[in-house]
Formats: structure tokens, sequence, C-alpha cells
């Protein structure tokens, strides 16, 4: 077994992995990590098989570790570990001073061990969108002219200059007095919509992720929502999403402050 960088044409087999985890990923958000990051992607290979995979995405001096998948036939051997101490190495050589990721309550543990620690707690929620009345006014697609607005918004509530991932998104915006005030996105996934990132002022968000609903009406969706906005921030029960299970937001290294009373949902485990 060995580890390399990963090309593109073991995109299938990251597929193949994320599937077998069940996992939410379709081959585009694979394809967007390699575009977004190919440096800092890693497989683990046995007998010229793909066995494991690891990615990082690198925002300055912020980074996000993803995709870390290990085939169920060779797990427990200590590879994901190996995988992850590659892409570590990647970003010290990089100067990243925070490393950030996404854990499941099993996955914890593991990371621990390599000096992550816990920021807060995520809740995923799950469901059939139900429907809903609700006004589109004032809510429109991002234009270009939008976007270094929409740059300024995400990094003061993140801490992360996320303009390479946003640019790949198509968010709805609120606008105030020619100033962005809030955006919201959603995606396509394996076994439903990802919607998220929400971010900005409260009631403006509200009313972009009622819009948004009519893009996926009557099917399954995702959404990951800061543990502490889940009773203040209600959108996702009235329509009918309902609590799944819970995500750990961990950081290696330096902290990063995020101004989470702004934060509603987040882009998924993959980015933040």
């Amino acid at each position: 077994m060995h580890i390399r960088r990963m090309i593109f044409q073991d995109i299938p087999a990251g597929v193949r992995l994320s599937e077998q985890a069940g996992w939410n990923q379709l081959p585009q958000d694979w394809a967007r990590q390699f575009e977004l990051e190919p440096e800092g992607c890693f497989v683990a290979e046995d007998g010229g098989q793909v066995i494991g995979t690891a990615c990082a995405c690198v925002f300055d001096d912020v980074a996000w570790v993803n995709l870390v998948l290990v085939d169920e036939m060779y797990r427990k051997k200590g590879i994901g570990t190996r995988l992850m101490l590659q892409v570590m190495k990647f970003l010290e050589d990089r100067d990243v001073r925070s490393v950030r990721l996404d854990a499941t309550p099993l996955g914890q543990p593991i990371y621990e061990k390599l000096g992550f620690v816990e920021d807060y707690r995520l809740i995923r929620f799950h469901g059939v969108l139900s429907t809903q009345n609700a006004c589109g006014a004032g809510i429109r697609a991002a234009e270009d002219r939008d976007l270094p607005g929409l740059y300024q918004l995400d990094l003061r509530i993140t801490g992360t200059p996320r303009a390479k991932l946003l640019a790949h998104m198509a968010p709805r915006i609120v606008e105030r007095d020619g100033e962005v005030i809030a955006y919201a996105g959603c995606r396509p996934g394996r076994s439903a919509w990802h919607i998220g990132p929400c971010m900005g002022d409260l009631q403006a968000c509200f009313r972009i992720l009622s819009a948004i609903h009519y893009f996926i009406p009557e099917e399954p969706a995702i959404m990951d929502v800061p543990k502490q906005n889940d009773h203040r921030f209600s959108w996702h029960r009235g329509v009918g999403l309902e609590p799944q299970r819970e995500l750990i937001r961990m950081t290696y290294g330096r902290s990063v402050q995020e101004q989470l009373d702004e934060h509603w949902c987040c882009f998924g485990p993959e980015k933040g």
C-alpha cells in the first residue's frame, strides 16, 4: 500500500468510496474539490486499486480537510490516519495556521489523537420538504457585480476567505441599500439536495430559503445547522426537516472566529 497524489482519473474511485460509505457527494463534488486544490488531494493505493482518499482545500491560512474515506475491506489498518498525516504535511508546507473539519462522533476520537479540538456541534436535518407559501420579493440570483460584497459578507461571518469556493456557486441574495445582507445556496446530491450555505441577516435568510424551496419541491433535502441556532432558526422544522445526527466541527492550530449569530447553515462537511 502506498500514498500518492490524486489525479483526475481517480475521481470515479473516490465516488465509489463515498457511495460505499453512504455519503451524498456526486461526481461534480469530487471534480470541484480537485479543481480547487489538485495538489491537496491524496489517495491510498493497493495493487493498483484506490482504497482510500483524503483531501484539503486551502483558503489562505485556513484549510478544510474533507473526503477522508477508506474502503470498508481495508478499515482499522491505520490507512485513514496515514492519509490524514499526508494531508497535514501538505498543509504544514503551505504554512496553514488553522486546519478544520466536520467529524462524525465515530471519527472524533481519531481526530483528537491528531490534535484537533472541538469548536461546536452541528445538527444535520433531513426530510422531504413540504409545500409552503412564500414570497420571493427582493430575492435574486447573484451577479458578477455582487460578488465582492458577497465575499466580504461570508468572510466576516466565517472568518475564512472562501471566494474561490463561492465562485463555484449560484447563490440567491438579498441586498439593502446596495449592500448584500444575506445569501443562500443549494446543490443536488446523490441521495438528497444539500441546502446551504446560508449566511447573513436572519429575516433575509428566511426569505431566501423559502424561495430556494421552490427549486427542490417535495424532494429529500439535508442541511447542517450550528446547534446553538437550532431553536432560534426554525425554518428547517417549518418545512418538514427533522434532526438526523450530529457533526462535530473541529480545528487544529489557531482557532477561527466565526459570527455564529449570522451562520444559519453550512456548505457542508467538505468546506465548512
